[in-house]
């Protein structure tokens, strides 16, 4: 059985030591700036955001909560669900394997999905968001 490739392109890797090193050469020739405290710089992000409820998405959110809970217990895969101001966020940790076909199906109904390694003592972790408000940050939406 023969395999044909249809389409492969390989970026070059960033070794991330160098490009530190090289951040630290160009920041060397910049002015020392106050760091602003935490406290600081989420207070200007949230004086430029406004959160706008979708009650459509209300109901989804709840298909969104059945469906990822029926992945966690198919797979039994160490689940955590959080419900913040403006989102569902579901995180899925596990080690390597395959046939999780399932997950799919909660992948897809996520509006943003962030994939970690060797955090929480697993391989892998997915972050999955499912915004029940628009965020609209300096007059433009952001999320989802």
């Amino acid at each position: 059985m023969s395999v044909e490739i249809i389409y492969e392109k390989k970026y070059p890797r960033i070794d991330s030591m160098e490009e530190m090193k090289q951040i630290e050469m160009e920041m060397a020739d910049e002015p020392e700036e106050p760091t602003p405290s935490f406290d600081e710089i989420m207070q200007k992000i949230q004086e430029n955001t406004t959160y706008v409820l979708m009650p459509e998405r209300i109901k989804a959110s709840e298909d969104f909560i059945r469906a990822a809970i029926e992945v966690s217990e198919l797979y039994e895969l160490d689940t955590k669900i959080e419900r913040h101001f403006d989102n569902i966020s579901v995180d899925y940790s596990f080690n390597c394997c395959g046939g999780l076909r399932d997950i799919n199906r909660v992948i897809g109904m996520a509006d943003q999905s962030s994939f970690f390694k060797d955090i929480f003592g697993w391989d892998i972790t997915i972050s999955l968001d499912f915004f029940t408000h628009a965020v609209v940050r300096n007059g433009r939406v952001v999320a989802p």
